[in-house]
Formats: C-alpha cells, structure tokens, sequence
C-alpha cells in the first residue's frame, strides 16, 4: 500500500511539474520545475521497480538523471539563471 502512495505521489509531482511550465507559472528551467522533475521521477521509479516495470523504470531514472543533471548544472553555472 504504501508503494502505491508514493508512486501516486510522484506522478503527482511529475504532472505538476508540467501544469506549471505548460500555464506559464514557472519557466521550464526552474529550480522548483526541476525538483518536482527529480522527486517525482524518482518515487514514481520506486513504485515501478517494486512491480517489476523494467521499461517504466528505466524511464523514470533517465527521468531523474536528466533533471539531476540540471539541477547541478544550475549549481555550477549560478550567473546563468
């Protein structure tokens, strides 16, 4: 059960993610786009993994890897916010 409380929760936060860059709430390199990019790819992986769902897994790492990537290029580089 708890699994799929997280696993919903990601998909929450990944599509809040992209409610607020499709609305123009937030730009798409935003911090906080990013954050709720990295958390929710990452609990919703957690919730494919515990189902065996090798391709949805494997989806959401690259998923977080990419917005992680991000958010340490943004890190480095803080002059070019």
């Amino acid at each position: 059960m708890l699994v799929e409380i997280i696993g919903t929760a990601g998909a929450c936060l990944l599509l809040l993610a992209y409610y607020v860059v499709s609305s123009h709430r937030l730009p798409f390199d935003s911090n906080w786009v990013h954050a709720l990019n990295l958390g929710g790819a990452v609990m919703l992986g957690a919730n494919t993994v515990s189902h065996g769902a090798l391709p949805a897994a494997t989806l959401n790492l690259l998923w977080a890897l990419i917005a992680l990537a991000a958010i340490v290029r943004r890190v480095r580089a803080p002059h070019a916010r």
